[in-house]
This record gives structure tokens, sequence and C-alpha cells, in this order.
């Protein structure tokens, strides 16, 4: 009856170790997935930060192109008017 008694004890002794081996393992999971999720949470936040940053600088080199654009568009003007100054000037000395 003793050896009964000291099996059940030894039982109950394994039992509650192994729920609370089980518990701790439950408990760090819970942890780990918790981690994950937050990392998760940032690594998506800092993502939406680089979309909008490069967004951002899309549209400052569209303006950029934009403006590079006029400014030849500009120089061609000039060139243009430069030289049909200059073929006036060489036709009115040439007509003098």
């Amino acid at each position: 009856m003793k050896d009964t008694k000291r099996q059940g004890e030894v039982m109950r002794v394994r039992s509650k170790t192994i729920n609370g081996v089980l518990c701790t393992l439950l408990v760090a999971s819970v942890c780990g997935l918790v981690a994950m999720y937050q990392n998760h949470t940032q690594q998506h936040q800092q993502i939406e930060l680089l979309r909008g940053q490069l967004v951002e600088k899309e549209n400052q080199i569209v303006v950029s192109n934009e403006a590079l654009s006029y400014t030849r568009y500009q120089h061609q003007l000039l060139s243009e008017d430069y030289t049909r100054f200059r073929d006036e000037q060489s036709t009115n000395v040439i007509l003098r």
C-alpha cells in the first residue's frame, strides 16, 4: 500500500512538473509570437515610410526633369533667336 501511495505521489509530482514545463513553453511561445508580431508591425511601418519617401523622391525627379526640359526648350529658342539675329546682322552688313 505504501508503494502505491508513493507511486501516486511520484506521478502527481511528475504531472505537476510536466504541466509546469508545458505552461512555461506555452508562455515562451506566446511571447515569441508577440515579438514576431511587433517586429512584423514595425517592418510594415518602415516599409510604408520608405514607400512614401520613394514616392516623394519620384515626384521630385519628375519636377526636376520637367524643369530641365523647359530650360532646354528656352535655350533652344534663345539659340534660334540668336541665329536669326546674326543672319539679319549679316544681311544688313551685306546690304550696306
